[in-house]
């Protein structure tokens, strides 16, 4: 038996042929190491301390390890996209927001949008949210998930009201109440913007205002701020029509029939 296993000793070659079973090569074991094929024999990939990699085939070459194209984790609803180094990047949601790209042509969120704001482009820049301008003889309203534009330049459009209102541009109102109804100044004004008031009723009206405006009419004028009004004196068929000449804060009145009185 010993002259026998001698003669298989005498006969083989080191290392052992992959064709009679063996490895073709000396192998170094490593801890969490890829054993691959070459050409002739196998070959160990050294483990990588580095989490999360992959194994990446060659082209008809000795694999590598790389960097995994998912994380591990990612956060509820992030959205993920490339960022072109063979990775994948999660980006995290904002809300009340829609997804546009920088100047770079990196993904990004807008700022949480408000009442009527649209995502405007700028040549060069991140498109960015904002509500839209208007100009003369427009008016603009933004409401939640809605923008009503109205042209303002065509006259005035009736209501028939029983309770206190702030004006709007472009509309007339007839006061239909027994107790005196209040119509308030706006605080966004354009210049050029027209509001009626009718008194149908025995309520009548009077005016309210913030502490940066003031009506005037003919060479008189209310109190500046606040505590300035103009208020109707008889039962019924007062009409005034006010209208901005100062953006937001001043305004001028026409007494077209009945009395009034300012304070």
């Amino acid at each position: 038996m010993a002259t026998l296993q001698n003669a298989i000793n005498a006969n083989a070659t080191t290392p052992l042929a992959l064709v009679q079973g063996g490895t073709g090569s000396s192998l170094t074991a490593s801890n969490g190491g890829i054993a691959y094929s070459t050409a002739s024999g196998l070959g160990i990939l050294a483990g990588t301390a580095t989490a999360d990699q992959i194994l990446l085939s060659g082209s008809s070459t000795t694999p590598s390890w790389s960097t995994a194209t998912f994380a591990s984790t990612y956060a509820a609803s992030t959205l993920l996209y490339s960022n072109g180094a063979n990775t994948v990047t999660g980006l995290a949601t904002a809300d009340s927001a829609v997804l546009v790209t920088s100047s770079t042509g990196v993904p990004v969120w807008s700022g949480v949008m408000t009442n009527g704001q649209v995502i405007i482009g700028s040549t060069g820049a991140t498109p960015t949210a904002a509500t839209i301008t208007a100009g003369t003889g427009i008016s603009i309203t933004n409401g939640a998930g809605s923008i009503t534009i109205a042209n303002t330049a065509l006259g005035s459009s009736w209501s028939v009201v029983t309770s206190s209102q702030t004006l709007a541009a472009g509309h007339s109102y007839a006061a239909n109440s027994v107790s005196q109804l209040t119509f308030t100044l706006p605080l966004t004004a354009a210049v050029g913007d027209t509001y009626q008031i009718l008194s149908i009723n025995t309520g009548g009206f009077v005016t309210a205002q913030a502490v940066t405006q003031q009506i005037f009419m003919g060479n008189l004028s209310d109190t500046l701020g606040a505590s300035g009004t103009i208020t109707s004196n008889s039962t019924s068929g007062d009409w005034i029509e006010i209208v901005c000449v100062v953006a937001n804060t001043t305004f001028y009145a026409n007494e077209k029939q009945g009395q009034v009185s300012l304070a």
